[in-house]
């Protein structure tokens, strides 16, 4: 299998048996994983708080993974500043409720950390184009944030279309710059939407987490992320 990029296939903690996170994550070590997706919530940007930062930060102690953190909340100073704890080697917010964006970027990267931005579904990407230049990253929701467990919550938005136009973006900018695609991602996505553009995936309940078979859900998704 060909080797790929550390964070293109994330596993979503929060799909974790939460109960017995410590063994789920050498599972995952186990099965080849190179990266850990940490989701992180206040109860009120989203309706939904599965796991709290002290989980996270102890987590931080009993792994070498590096986190991919994703911050959804009302007050990303704080809680950006909390994550620090884990030593995070990458840090994205919800753009939707922070008056000050830019600040929250450079709070990221004066600490050493990779920091970008991530956009809920409705959210039109006119708004954060001059932030384009600032961001390391760009992780794109399909659904709204918080609303994973929610089986009615469906994909309303058409992802090849922004996921191309987000490339653009990040391209004028200059190459390298990774696109994350977060919520309800399949096996065929990690090909489909790789080839228009997109470069990371989070892999939940219908993928990567799809079986207790944590190794094969792995292999996979890389599989996928190769194909030709």
């Amino acid at each position: 299998m060909k080797q790929i990029p550390v964070f293109a296939v994330q596993p979503s903690v929060i799909c974790c048996d939460l109960c017995n996170l410590e063994s789920e994550i050498r599972r995952l070590e186990d099965g080849g994983v190179k990266a850990l997706h940490i989701d992180v919530l206040d109860g009120a940007f989203a309706p939904s708080l599965p796991v709290g930062i002290d989980t996270f930060l102890q987590l931080s102690k009993k792994t070498d993974l590096p986190f991919d953190v994703h911050i959804m909340s009302l007050n990303n100073e704080w809680f950006i500043e909390q994550c620090m704890k884990m030593n995070p080697a990458r840090i994205c917010f919800q753009i939707e409720k922070e008056n000050d964006p830019k600040e929250r970027l450079d709070q990221i990267k004066e600490a050493g950390v990779k920091a970008g931005i991530a956009l809920s579904p409705s959210t039109d990407l006119d708004t954060v184009k001059d932030l384009m230049n600032e961001v390391d990253f760009v992780l794109l929701m399909r659904i709204k944030p918080g609303y994973a467990g929610f089986a009615d919550e469906t994909i309303s938005v058409d992802m090849n279309k922004r996921i191309k136009e987000v490339r653009d973006m990040l391209d004028e900018t200059g190459k390298g710059k990774d696109i994350v695609i977060d919520g309800r991602v399949t096996f065929d996505d990690f090909r489909d939407l790789q080839k228009i553009g997109a470069t990371c995936f989070v892999g939940g309940s219908r993928s990567l987490f799809s079986s207790k078979d944590y190794a094969g859900n792995y292999r996979k998704a890389c599989e996928k992320y190769t194909e030709e």
